[in-house]
């Protein structure tokens, strides 16, 4: 039986707020390099980016498409779509991950739904379709496709979220309903807080990364069991039998970007405590603040978290009471070294040479993160860094919670210590 690491929602440089090195050719090398065997092709309703599919990708007997070059890196189709729709009077805004058999379902699902929405205006059409509407039509022109509603708690675009969400799966999808049979946490939310939602007992989760860029990719992703193919992964999230999920391991939900409520025009950051005390409105200019995922969590669970029986074992994170599987948190390499010595986000020269040392030992980010022995760790990685994973791994840190389109703020090292690294470096220079 395989067992396999899947990132399946990413996007190409097609798409808006993505970077131009999003391409097939890096998506392999990167894949690679963060451990990941399956991919998602993301934006696949996109004319330009569907020819370099074709150019790069051949479909196998598996299902999925296989680079050209030899790669044991397989790519699965995949797009996301959004949908601004009224019902009864209030405007929703919902996005959808879709996925796709092969690349004849693919023309099928783009002749259906150019009608509705312009495919070459972006990675991420636009349709004012309401959902039930837009599922199907997925399901008439590719009936092995899947509906995946994207980071499903987010504000703005989830299937839950505080803006334009809704408070069901039946209200959203209406008769559609019981064909979405999967969810997607998304960056600021993860299992456990699905779990006390009674709805989605019958659905599985999902991670993915949501990826505009390389650096991005697989900072969450599902591992499967099963048949290495589009059937076997049809089957794991669909009804699962010999094939299913064996578990998701999550970006810090308190790092992601919409888990506090706050506006952020202000600065302001609330808990969902505070809130409930001091109101929804924003202190400094009395608008109404962005309710986080964490806030619509606790209004839309309908169970409490000690009725789950949770467990932790080896970092694993697991309910006794619900058939669910486990799901573990991890930080990125490139924002541990950032935390590591002091550097204001991940994106420098410094974490980028400290990034490519680490994974010169010849191991994948993912192995670095969650599988090598300590005393490797402290063979084949800088010493600092490789205390900060370790640190990572026992939770042995403090997060300042994202907010309102604002990542949250790690912090692995004290100031002190991280002041005495900083110094040990200058001296070290001389």
């Amino acid at each position: 039986m395989a067992r396999y690491v899947a990132d399946l929602h990413l996007h190409s440089r097609f798409s808006k707020a993505s970077s131009p090195q999003m391409s097939i050719p890096n998506l392999i090398v990167w894949g690679k390099r963060k451990g990941i065997h399956l991919l998602g092709t993301g934006d696949f309703t996109h004319p330009e980016w569907l020819g370099e599919i074709e150019d790069h990708l051949e479909q196998d007997d598996s299902g999925f498409l296989k680079p050209k070059e030899e790669t044991e890196i397989r790519f699965l189709l995949t797009a996301e779509l959004e949908t601004l729709f009224q019902v009864r009077g209030k405007m929703r805004r919902i996005h959808l991950l879709i996925t796709a058999p092969h690349l004849e379902a693919v023309k099928s699902l783009r002749q259906n739904l150019q009608e509705a929405m312009n495919l070459s205006s972006g990675g991420l059409p636009h349709s004012s379709l309401s959902t039930r509407e837009l599922v199907e039509r997925i399901l008439e022109a590719s009936p092995h496709s899947l509906v995946i509603p994207a980071h499903i708690w987010i504000p703005i675009t989830g299937l839950y979220g505080s803006h334009f969400g809704f408070d069901s799966l039946p209200d959203c999808f209406e008769g559609m309903a019981p064909e979405i049979h999967v969810v997607e946490t998304g960056l600021s939310s993860d299992p456990g807080m699905c779990w006390r939602v009674r709805e989605l007992d019958s659905r599985q989760i999902v991670s993915f990364s949501d990826a505009h860029s390389l650096r991005n990719l697989g900072r969450e992703f599902t591992i499967f069991e099963g048949e290495f193919s589009y059937a076997g992964v049809y089957q794991a999230l669909k009804s699962p039998g010999d094939s299913k999920i064996a578990g998701t391991v999550e970006y810090c939900s308190e790092l992601g970007k919409y888990y506090f409520n706050g506006h952020r025009e202000c600065k302001v950051v609330k808990s969902p405590i505070e809130t409930r005390f001091e109101g929804k409105c924003c202190p400094v200019c009395r608008k109404e603040i962005t309710l986080g995922a964490f806030h619509r969590c606790l209004e839309m669970a309908d169970r409490a978290t000690e009725d789950l029986g949770i467990v932790e074992e080896r970092g694993w994170i697991q309910t006794r009471a619900l058939q669910k599987p486990p799901y573990r948190k991890m930080i990125p390499l490139r924002e541990i070294i950032a935390s590591t010595y002091g550097i204001k986000g991940p994106e420098s020269q410094t974490v980028d040479r400290i990034y490519d040392e680490a994974l010169g030992c010849g191991s994948s980010e993912r192995e670095i993160l969650l599988e090598m022995s300590e005393s490797d760790l402290r063979c084949f990685v800088d010493n600092r860094v490789s205390e900060g994973i370790i640190r990572v791994r026992e939770t042995r840190y403090k997060i300042s919670p994202g907010y309102d389109g604002v990542y949250g703020h790690l912090e692995i090292f004290e100031e002190l210590e991280t002041a005495e690294l900083m110094q040990m470096k200058l001296f070290e220079q001389r």
